[in-house]
């Protein structure tokens, strides 16, 4: 279900100095895991409504990376944590658990999902690590890999699934409708399948990426949606997906105030109603208002 916005019910006579605004953080996902790798998790989602932000003052932001997909035998990458001003930072995705070096699945805004054909840990799918302090958090753990193939990574509207004789299914991702339109973000990676002929998972809604079958590779998450990249499939040389790149997004009233988006930072704003909606996509810099 959509999340419902915090200033949507402001006026432009009843505006406050300074501003207030909801603001969305996205973080990226993780990678997922070579040779019977489990899914990505996604990046974590933090989401806070009705924040004060003085005028004439600076706000630090970074949009994080998702992890970089990882050739056969050499592992998995955590994707990058987002984070905008004081709020809570949301947290890169866990990075899918890892069959050739018998790797753990990571611990993230979302878990990573569990490697495939392993015992013990290495099946064991990541948990989530997001904050929800001052606003709403949301992650979910991985899913469990087991002796026929990879968990999916966990989404930020659910956990991953364990995988069954195919790759487990990437966790769906969140809606929100910060910009006046409901889009997901954050769904988990599909985990790898278990031969040349298995099925890989579907990666979660909301960008995950689909888990390798009969190809060799796992599909990358979404750039901008964090969602997690998919696992490669078993006994095979594939290459993991790449996590994608998380998001900031921001909404306040236009008449309370001019938004600059500084240097370092790609981003673009947009009008909605009486609203502006503020969408930063990469790099580290400072947001201020006149």
């Amino acid at each position: 279900m959509p999340i419902l916005l915090g200033v949507l019910a402001q006026t432009a006579a009843a505006a406050p100095s300074g501003v207030i605004a909801d603001v969305l953080i996205v973080a990226g996902g993780g990678s997922g895991g070579t040779s019977g790798g489990g899914g990505g998790g996604a990046g974590g989602v933090f989401y806070a409504t009705s924040q004060s932000f003085a005028l004439n003052t600076n706000f630090s932001c970074t949009i994080g990376g998702g992890g970089a997909g990882k050739a056969w035998t050499t592992g998995s990458n955590i994707g990058t944590d987002s984070s905008f001003g004081s709020l809570t930072i949301a947290k890169g995705g866990g990075a899918g658990g890892a069959f050739e070096l018998n790797a753990q699945a990571g611990t993230g805004g979302s878990g990573g999902g569990g490697a495939g054909f392993r015992t013990g840990a290495a099946l064991t799918g990541g948990t989530s690590n997001q904050s929800s302090t001052g606003g709403t958090g949301y992650g979910n753990i991985g899913g469990d890999g087991n002796s026929n193939a990879s968990g999916g990574g966990g989404g930020a509207g659910a956990a991953g699934s364990n995988a069954t004789t195919v790759g487990g299914n990437g966790g769906n991702g969140i809606a929100n409708s910060i910009t006046g339109v409901s889009v997901t973000y954050a769904g988990g990676g599909g985990g790898g399948g278990n031969t040349s002929g298995g099925t890989g998972g579907a990666g979660g809604t909301g960008g995950g990426g689909a888990g390798a079958g009969s190809s060799n590779n796992g599909s990358p998450g979404t750039v901008n949606l964090g969602g997690g990249g998919g696992g490669a499939r078993g006994n095979g040389a594939g290459d993991s997906g790449s996590g994608g790149s998380g998001i900031v997004r921001i909404r306040f009233l236009t008449a309370s105030g001019t938004i600059t988006i500084g240097a370092g930072l790609i981003g673009t704003t947009a009008i909605d109603g009486s609203h502006t909606v503020a969408t930063i996509t990469s790099g580290t810099g400072n947001v201020s208002w006149t």
